[in-house]
Formats: structure tokens, C-alpha cells, sequence
């Protein structure tokens, strides 16, 4: 497994830190002989030890997060160890698509990693949140590439789980399966898309399933993070990313450019300031400052009118 604590760039620190994982059972740590921790693969042994790692608060992330631009490597490291958790409890739900468990913690901590390194708290975002879209799209990418058939696109992973739920919903509704064309009215999607929906169906049902369990573990009982989030709040997130895509096209382009770039929205890849800047021939600062200024305006938009209503009041009161 690559567990590495460094920045991502360097590619034989990891290797050196997937050997230490991988030997995890055979290093006593003043503990029992060889035979008592032989029944202990070094996939239980990681999840119980990073359940031991307290989370940080939005304080620690702050202080941390600065330290790390700094260059302080303790930071990084401490910064990563808190969050190897969240990494777990997210590759957890992405299991049985053709990757082991372990395949995806790896891919999930190159994420994590790839977030530590971009993360600004300056943004108003606790470093969960932020991370969660690297983690995710680290391990998308992983699954993706893992159908050596066709190389399918980020959003597809994301439009072949919203078929498989309206697909589930409508033959209990039906009391039948249903067929594409129905799936597809439901889901608002072109006539015209069904082909490609179809060949990319085909291709994750031929894939492996593996892993659905490791070793017959509960890993809601190994690893706990009360930051995992439920159904409805999974409901929510979707429904504001659809309307922050929607928004995303009235607003000014190089505004859109640098959120796509910085959250990996749509079909880009995650970047970090430093990366956009080079990208758009602006300095790192200047980057931070737009990202800023657009995130204020999406989360204007996204209120709810009766709250723009209210503030109106507000404003209109303080004038008089």
C-alpha cells in the first residue's frame, strides 16, 4: 500500500513507505510473539493503528496548513496521519467496482496527498471537505484506468451510480426492470447518450468484483470517522455541485477557469494554486484572490431566496 507521509512528487519515498505497511505485522512493537499477530494481516493491523490518530480541529488545520507552506515536513506528516481515516471510510464505498480495498486506500492517499500540498484555509473550507474532492478523484481515476477496454471519463463513474439507483427505484416502482429508455427519461439524459451508457455498463460489469469485505472485517467497526457523510447529506452535495456546474457558465470565464482547475470540476483534474498560476501566467496570490472572489459569488448564488430575500431586508433597514 502507498501510505506515504511526503509530498507526492516523490515517487521512492512512497515505495519505501508501502514496504513498511506491507511488513506492519511482522514489526513487534514490544508486543506478542510471531504466532499471536500472524492472524493480523497488515491491512488491519494500518486500520487499527491510524484509528488511534486524533482528528485536528479547524485551529490545528490552520496552523498546520501554514507550517506546511513553510516547507515543515512534520507538519505535512501530522496533517496526513489525521487524515488517513477519511481516506479509508471513502475507498470503502467505492469496493466491488475492480480494485481491491487496498488498491484503493493507495489511490486514495495519493489524493490526500496531492490535497495536503494545495490546501489553503484562507478559502473559508475545513481541510475534510477540501481533501474529499482529491481522494475521490485519485481513486475515480484509479477505476477508470483499471477498465483497460475503454478509457472512460471521470463523469461517467458519476452518471453509471445515478443510472444504477434509477434503475433500482424504478423496477421496485415498475414492479419490472426497466428499460434504458426509461432509466434515461428519468435521469433527463439525451436519446442520443444511451450507446455510450450502455458500452460503459458493459464494461464495469465485466470487471472483477473484489473485496466487498476484507478478511470478513466490519470497517465501520475498525475505523470510525464521524465525518463520513450520510445519504441525504451525499443527496445535498450532489444537488448544489449540479447547481454550482450550472453556474459556472454565466460567470466570468477566467472565474470558472480557476474553480474548475482548483476543485478538479468536470472533466479537469484537481490543481493547486501554484499549478493554476503557471497555467494562466498568474502569480499564486493573484490566483488565491480570484478563487476567492468566485467562491464568494457561489455561495451567494446558492442561497436560498428567501435568506436573499431577508438580507435585502436587512439592507434596505440599515439605509433608513
Amino acid at each position: 500500500m502507498c501510505l506515504s507521509l511526503v509530498p507526492p512528487e516523490s515517487k521512492h519515498a512512497m515505495t519505501s513507505v508501502k514496504r513498511k505497511v506491507g511488513s506492519t505485522s511482522g514489526k513487534a512493537r514490544g508486543v506478542a510473539p510471531r504466532k499471536a499477530i500472524s492472524l493480523q494481516t497488515p491491512l488491519e493491523s494500518y486500520l487499527r493503528e491510524i484509528n488511534e490518530t486524533a482528528l485536528l480541529s479547524a485551529r490545528d488545520e490552520r496552523e498546520l496548513a501554514a507550517a506546511i507552506a513553510d516547507g515543515d515536513v512534520r507538519a505535512r506528516d501530522r496533517m496526513v496521519r489525521a487524515n488517513l481515516r477519511l481516506v479509508v471510510n471513502i475507498a470503502r464505498g467505492y469496493t466491488g467496482k475492480g480494485l481491491s480495498l487496498q488498491d484503493l486506500i493507495e489511490e486514495g492517499n495519493l489524493g490526500l496527498l496531492r490535497a495536503v500540498e494545495g490546501f489553503d484555509p484562507a478559502v473559508g473550507t475545513r481541510f475534510s471537505t477540501y481533501a474529499s474532492y482529491w481522494i475521490k478523484q485519485s481513486i475515480k481515476r484509479a477505476l477508470i484506468n483499471s477498465a483497460k477496454t475503454i478509457r472512460i471519463p471521470a463523469y461517467m463513474v458519476e452518471l453509471l451510480s445515478k443510472w444504477r439507483r434509477a434503475t433500482a427505484r424504478l423496477t421496485e416502482e415498475l414492479g419490472r426492470g426497466p428499460t434504458p429508455e426509461e432509466v434515461a427519461r428519468v435521469l433527463g439524459l439525451a436519446k442520443k447518450k444511451l450507446p455510450i451508457i450502455k458500452k460503459a455498463i458493459r464494461i464495469y460489469n465485466s470487471t472483477p468484483q473484489t473485496d466487498q469485505s476484507e478478511a470478513g472485517w466490519s470497517l465501520g467497526e475498525i475505523v470510525m470517522d464521524e465525518r463520513l457523510k450520510n445519504p441525504e447529506d451525499e443527496l445535498v452535495e450532489q444537488d448544489v455541485l449540479k447547481h454550482v456546474m450550472e453556474m459556472l457558465h454565466t460567470m466570468d470565464s477566467r472565474e470558472a477557469t480557476v474553480l474548475r482547475m482548483r476543485f478538479g470540476l468536470g472533466d479537469t483534474t484537481p490543481h493547486t494554486l501554484k499549478e493554476i498560476g503557471e497555467s494562466l501566467g498568474l502569480t499564486r496570490e493573484r490566483v488565491r484572490q480570484i478563487e476567492t472572489e468566485a467562491l464568494g459569488k457561489l455561495a451567494d448564488g446558492l442561497k436560498d431566496p428567501r435568506e436573499r430575500y431577508l438580507e435585502s431586508l436587512e439592507l434596505n433597514h440599515d439605509d433608513d
